[in-house]
């Protein structure tokens, strides 16, 4: 079998990562609209009454919540960005106005998201006062080692659940000074008001998304082009709805409860996705509020999904890319390069372990993110050798302009093929997505029965597919 290169496609970038997490913020059963398609006798509900049953008082809902977190993103944005303040006082600014935004979400629980980041730098505090460079681990262990015990031992289920995904970008920013304090791309420990400032900025603290430290800082320094930052507002806030709509009402009412097992799959892991569209738009729109700008370019856009890669991809591996792309570059620049010196299988175990114990203990979830590494390192494998034997754009990442195969992704064989592969990796998507429906189970996270139940009734066919194609790529 060929070697399992990391550095795969034109930009030479490491594309296995898993930042295919659930959402936390999915919505429950409560939230939905109720399945009046199963009940016999009653005709499906029309557009109309969609819109008076579901859409108006999912929107209404949500835009309670939504103005509220970019309120306080505003008034961050005015105090800090309008006027000369002292810098000190710009930090304090945002620590009160995240805090404001913790507590409108999580309410008293924000306790903990405070608390671990004073525990995460006193470690660093710590670990930097010695001569070795060991700050992002031992920042990672401690955070680790946090949330598992909150999980265990401290927070119960359901609100662990509701706060778990915000503790998960806290401890994402503090291991990221850790490593940067490593590679010296920060000199020193930041003082506690930056720090803290970094770590509950209130344009990222309660929807992400993560951030490096020197964004943060920039935030005052960017151009202020402010009609090109209110047009991205109002194109993330418009889409952000949408998504949200579409979860909660459209896929149940599009497809019915008495469809065939596989179209219900798709409309789970559908329903699934697009409330994850929904959190990752509404956290660039809260960050391009607080005048967050991630573009490098001075364009005021921040990209956090790409729903189109994701819908109709090329691939599983450009899925997990797209999926959450600040979360994949968080774990390919902390995780997998910082692992890979002690080698690859360690670094492919280490990111994918990492993503799972950041996420809590959930079987659920360690089974599809082991899966879909295992998934997409067969895909990959077994696309780079089919590329090589018939000299064909068919990898799993489209080739540069300069490759050296014969048959380019113009030609009419190597659409069909690239095509055959996009309709699998759907398949494969509609299996792993399946997992995180909307069940009540879903407020406390979901049991290893449930999500063996689930992929049972679905025969285990995703997995025995990827079984036989990782047995032919040995034969071939």
């Amino acid at each position: 079998m060929a070697d399992y290169d990391y550095d795969v496609g034109p930009e030479g970038e490491e594309d296995f990562y898993p930042d295919f997490y659930p959402d936390n913020y999915a919505l429950s059963d409560d939230d939905k609209l109720s399945p009046w398609n199963e009940q016999e006798g009653l005709p499906p509900m029309s557009l109309y009454q969609l819109y008076y049953s579901c859409i108006y008082p999912t929107i209404s809902d949500g835009l309670n919540h939504i103005f509220k977190a970019v309120a306080w993103c505003v008034v961050y944005r005015i105090t800090t960005q309008t006027v000369k303040i002292p810098q000190q006082f710009s930090h304090i600014v945002s620590i009160v106005c995240g805090s404001m935004v913790m507590y409108h979400f999580f309410g008293h629980h924000l306790f903990y998201m405070l608390a671990q980041g004073v525990i995460a730098y006193l470690s660093l505090v710590a670990s930097s006062s010695g001569s070795k460079k060991v700050n992002g681990w031992m920042c990672m262990l401690i955070c680790i080692s946090f949330l598992l015990i909150c999980e265990l031992f401290i927070v119960d289920a359901v609100h662990w659940h509701m706060i778990r995904a915000a503790q998960m970008l806290v401890a994402m920013r503090a291991i990221s000074i850790g490593f940067q304090l490593d590679e010296n791309v920060l000199p020193n420990l930041p003082k506690p008001l930056p720090y803290f400032g970094y770590l509950y900025n209130v344009g990222t603290v309660s929807f992400g998304p993560w951030i490096p430290y020197k964004d943060y800082l920039n935030i005052e320094t960017h151009n202020h082009c402010l009609g090109r930052c209110v047009v991205n507002i109002l194109k993330t806030f418009v889409l952000s709805l949408l998504f949200l709509t579409v979860s909660a009402c459209f896929t149940l009412w599009l497809i019915p409860s008495g469809s065939s097992k596989w179209f219900l799959a798709y409309r789970d892991a559908m329903s699934f996705r697009t409330s994850h569209y929904f959190v990752s738009y509404l956290s660039e729109l809260t960050s391009l509020a607080a005048g967050i700008d991630t573009s490098q370019t001075g364009r005021w856009s921040v990209t956090v999904t790409r729903p189109w890669h994701v819908e109709l991809p090329r691939s599983l591996v450009e899925v997990v890319i797209h999926w959450n792309v600040p979360m994949h570059t968080w774990l390919k620049t902390y995780v997998f390069r910082v692992a890979r010196p002690y080698g690859t299988f360690f670094a492919i175990l280490g990111t994918y372990g990492l993503s799972a114990l950041l996420h809590g203990l959930n079987f659920q979830l360690a089974a599809v993110l082991l899966s879909l590494g295992f998934y997409t390192y067969t895909e990959h494998a077994i696309r780079q050798k089919l590329a090589s034997v018939f000299s064909a754009c068919i990898q799993a990442r489209k080739c540069g302009s300069n490759c050296g195969h014969q048959w380019k992704e113009s030609h009419w064989a190597v659409r069909i093929c690239n095509f055959c592969f996009s309709l699998l990796a759907m398949f494969h998507l509609a299996y792993l997505g399946l997992m995180f429906d909307s069940s009540k189970l879903q407020e406390e996270g979901y049991s290893w029965l449930h999500a063996i139940k689930k992929w049972k009734w679905l025969n285990f066919s995703s997995h025995w597919i990827i079984v036989s194609t990782f047995a032919f790529n040995y034969l071939i």
